[in-house]
């Protein structure tokens, strides 16, 4: 009987871990991705503001107005 109580406690201790793996790679998994994405977003929102400053700057537009649309800084605009 005790070494059934033992089999028994065994095999709920490995369920239940393997379920706690489960979720937490699923969470991490989650998580993982909506990081991505926000990364993504960050990155191409930068890009597209570096490609309409750099056309605002070959208009000939004032550097604190290029600063002032696309909110970068007059390092980032000089230096396209």
């Amino acid at each position: 009987k005790r070494a059934q109580m033992k089999c028994a406690l065994r095999k709920a201790t490995e369920q239940g871990l393997a379920e706690g793996r489960a979720q937490g790679f699923e969470q991490g998994h989650s998580e993982g991705l909506e990081l991505g994405r926000a990364e993504g977003r960050a990155e191409g929102e930068l890009n597209k503001a570096l490609e309409t400053a750099r056309k605002m700057k070959e208009a000939g537009i004032a550097v604190d107005i290029i600063c002032q649309c696309t909110s970068l800084t007059k390092e980032q605009v000089a230096a396209l």
